[in-house]
């Protein structure tokens, strides 16, 4: 009998690059992907995108109330995914600091916080913290009374592990513009490296078999690389509304 899938959210990460003249690769964004760690239980060794499935504090009442900007239309769209669909958006933003430091809050709606050397150590703390089971997400942004800024994730579509696979997840995909004024700290306990590249240059390491993709994250890569700009991968997300069931790959 197959597993049922659990929750789960992923943010791709985006900055501008200038396109490389001495190619056909003329993309002006590129991306951000991790290495997982070659002991990991599930996709060990492969490249993915920062994210990883629900937790309880995902689902607080607290956790909730903390949420500012999603989506309305999208809320609509992915109501069939769990209970209250705005639990999407704050896995997304807690996994993204977890993994990697980045953090999506802010206090006034229009600014993410900025991460400064006056409060970069601090905010370092906290994510050691959160991995350690020590601090909540939604606990932290409280302290510094903070908000989930989900108006800043552009949702971008649903995979579905196989009904094949020992271990499930129903994954939701968003894009998010790189904060300029912060850094990315890698949590080591479950990355090894992080690396970033246009889609192209990660789909030709793939067919050189110089790293490991899994079909959300080659289908995904494919997806983007349609696109010229951060705009125009963003103008293009409502397209990934439709649900795939995730094919075995290899």
């Amino acid at each position: 009998m197959p597993v049922e899938p659990k929750i789960a959210a992923t943010v791709v990460l985006l900055r501008e690059r200038l396109p490389d003249l001495e190619s056909e690769d003329n993309c002006e964004f590129e991306v951000f992907m991790v290495k997982r760690h070659e002991k990991a239980r599930f996709m060990s060794a492969h490249h993915v995108f920062p994210g990883g499935g629900i937790e309880a504090q995902d689902m607080t009442i607290e956790s909730r109330a903390r949420i500012i900007g999603p989506d309305k239309r999208v809320l609509g769209i992915v109501k069939e995914v769990c209970d209250e669909p705005s639990d999407l958006w704050i896995i997304a933003i807690r996994e993204l600091f977890e993994e990697t430091g980045i953090i999506i809050a802010t206090k006034d709606r229009e600014h993410l916080i900025k991460i400064t050397q006056e409060n970069c150590t601090k905010f370092k703390n906290y994510q050691v913290k959160l991995q350690k089971d020590q601090e909540t997400m939604t606990g932290i942004l409280k302290k510094e009374s903070l908000y989930y800024a989900a108006n800043y994730l552009k949702y971008f579509g649903r995979l579905i592990t196989p009904k094949s696979s020992p271990i499930r997840f129903d994954t939701q995909f968003f894009l998010c513009k790189f904060p300029q004024n912060q850094n990315i700290n890698l949590f080591r306990d479950e990355v090894t490296e992080g690396l970033w590249g246009s889609p192209r240059f990660f789909l030709e390491l793939f067919r050189k078999k110089k790293i490991k993709l899994i079909f959300p994250q080659y289908i995904t890569l494919n997806r983007l690389k349609r696109f010229k700009t951060i705009q125009e991968a963003f103008s293009n997300s409502r397209n990934g509304f439709k649900m795939v069931q995730v094919k075995d790959f290899r």
